[in-house]
């Protein structure tokens, strides 16, 4: 693909996350990617999202070539570009991958070399995450600098914002995070959810949100969804477009302040550099230095395999076998779970499993009409 003549020093990198899905994510990362095109900038779209391949579906895209491509070796990060509506350009999801915080050293090599491109390549990366708070979402808002957190004003969109940011504080992430508001009635509306969310972040966990702004219910979003075209191309006039390029300023103003970002693939050259001498298998993102008394722990856990295949096939067959034969006596569970510890004990030496033995509460014993009807205890 043909790219402009001007080469940026780097790349302002921000991931665009929520804790649930349903709240708009993909939609606002397309469309602000477009308003930020419109100021004259190079803008690349990277659908992170190794499940659901939203972007190519909200644009009605069918790419031949996707990062899984890249990610085997068999093509280069330039070879699957897309060229986007509003001069924009996407990075298709590699959806037959494992998720990208447990790629194997070849990949993590292949996802460096494209991540070092893009950064060369465009002024800035919008990383479309995955919702919730699995380690695809949390490695992604780990290695970029700014987080914009997408709330509606479902209570179930605040407690899930809530949790991800829980997890982000227990790994130590130092990213800003840039509350935007979905589907409001108004700016007052907007501005009493993020002071909620603000307010419940600061008591519990110590943390400082930043307001970025909001994008209002506007029916003009619901139909270029169906028309599988951008709200600011299919309705240039509309509330919520004059939204998203109020939100393009407002991200602009951010980094302007800030002269130097920071580098996006210096992240995963770190987490590369850390894993080179450790064995073939699947790697996770290193979680940054605990306390000196925590140390060994800590660093048995960043290094964790993959619990093999084969154990848990068996595992599987042996709860089959359990249940066709109608023989879930005691004995045969006790057996089960005996070898489920052994494998656990095996594969997970760090986790103190005497200590859960000692905490587990004691068991109940059902009373004469529980013990006729089994399925009251369920």
């Amino acid at each position: 693909m043909k790219q402009a003549a001007h080469t940026p020093a780097r790349s302002r990198v921000i991931a665009v996350s929520s804790g649930k899905g349903g709240v708009g994510k993909t939609n606002i990362s397309v469309n602000l990617a477009i308003a930020l095109a419109r100021k004259g900038q190079r803008v690349c779209v990277f659908d992170a999202d190794t499940s659901l391949a939203n972007v190519n579906i909200l644009l009605n895209l069918t790419p031949q070539f996707t990062l899984e491509h890249v990610l085997r070796g068999e093509k280069k990060i330039e070879d699957i570009l897309l060229r986007g509506p509003g001069d924009i350009t996407i990075v298709p999801a590699a959806s037959g991958i494992a998720e990208f915080a447990m790629l194997t050293l070849p990949q993590q090599k292949l996802l460096l070399q494209a991540l070092t491109s893009l950064e060369q390549q465009f002024d800035y990366l919008i990383i479309d995450t995955a919702a919730g708070i699995s380690d695809n979402v949390t490695t992604f808002l780990q290695a970029t600098e700014h987080c914009m957190l997408i709330v509606t004003p479902e209570p179930t969109s605040l407690t899930d914002a809530f949790a991800l940011m829980k997890v982000m504080q227990r790994r130590h992430s130092d990213n800003r995070i840039h509350v935007l508001t979905n589907m409001v009635d108004s700016y007052l509306n907007s501005v009493d959810i993020y002071k909620r969310l603000a307010g419940a972040a600061s008591r519990y966990l110590s943390l400082e949100l930043d307001y970025l702004g909001y994008v209002p219910r506007d029916e003009s979003l619901r139909l270029a969804v169906q028309k599988q075209v951008p709200v600011m191309i299919a309705y240039p006039g509309s509330q919520a477009s004059y939204r998203f390029q109020a939100l393009a300023d407002s991200l602009e103003n951010i980094y302007q302040a800030q002269p130097s970002p920071r580098s996006f693939s210096l992240f995963w050259r770190k987490l590369l550099l850390k894993h080179l001498n450790k064995k073939p298998g699947t790697i996770r993102a290193p979680a940054p230095a605990a306390e000196p008394d925590n140390s060994a722990r800590a660093t048995q856990a960043t290094a964790r395999v993959r619990f093999p295949r084969l154990a848990i096939v068996k595992l599987q067959q042996s709860m089959v076998q359990l249940v066709q034969s109608r023989t879930l006596s005691t004995q045969s569970m006790k057996s089960l779970l005996a070898s489920l510890l052994r494998q656990i004990e095996r594969y997970y030496p760090e986790i103190d499993l005497l200590d859960l033995r000692r905490s587990a509460p004691p068991p109940v014993k059902p009373d004469h009409a529980d013990a006729e009807h089994p399925d009251r205890r369920l």
